[in-house]
């Protein structure tokens, strides 16, 4: 098994939180409800198969240097079909692995329902304005004991609101003030 086959197979399982023979099991007895899995088990297999060709064409392009060597001829003639054989199945077994990672990330977001339920300003990875912000900090500020950093900034996430460090703080010191006044 290659190294990109590997990881990515262990990728999975974390993704899953479970083994990837359980999980091909949940597949074969029609006991998965997520819609994802079975694409990711036939794009894992697919790599897996790629893995093993690269390997099959690494072992032959070292036996044909071996009696390039042996023979003492031109090695560049008998090599450049090999290598071209091993260009082709490494870059496909690497977008193979590539498109199985969105794969993974698909079922990440799917597994995310609330999601898809925010208003377009308040989605995760969305820039959320100043605004909607402060208004947002001030209720989340109204139910905190403690106004501090940590409180503050899990109290927004749970208002799927995520802002950088440097606009958190900016946020604290306005909430502070105003508190203060």
């Amino acid at each position: 098994m290659s190294t990109t086959a590997f990881h990515t197979r262990r990728l999975v399982e974390h993704r899953y939180g479970r083994s990837l023979d359980r999980l091909r099991d949940e597949v074969a007895h029609y006991r998965c409800a997520d819609p994802v899995l079975p694409i990711v088990l036939r794009r894992l297999t697919a790599l897996e198969r790629t893995g093993e060709q690269g390997r099959a064409t690494r072992r032959a392009l070292r036996t044909t240097v071996q009696d390039a060597v042996a023979d003492g001829s031109p090695r560049d003639d008998r090599l450049r079909p090999y290598i071209a054989e091993l260009m082709r199945v490494e870059q496909q077994e690497q977008t193979q692995a590539e498109t199985l990672w969105d794969l993974l990330d698909i079922r990440l977001l799917l597994d995310q329902p609330g999601a898809g339920r925010l208003p377009v300003s308040r989605r995760p990875g969305r820039a959320v304005e100043d605004q909607d912000v402060m208004e947002a900090a001030c209720q989340a500020a109204a139910c905190l004991p403690r106004l501090t950093r940590d409180a503050l900034r899990q109290a927004l996430r749970n208002r799927g609101i995520h802002i950088s460090n440097r606009r958190l703080g900016a946020v604290l010191q306005q909430l502070r003030a105003e508190r203060t006044r």
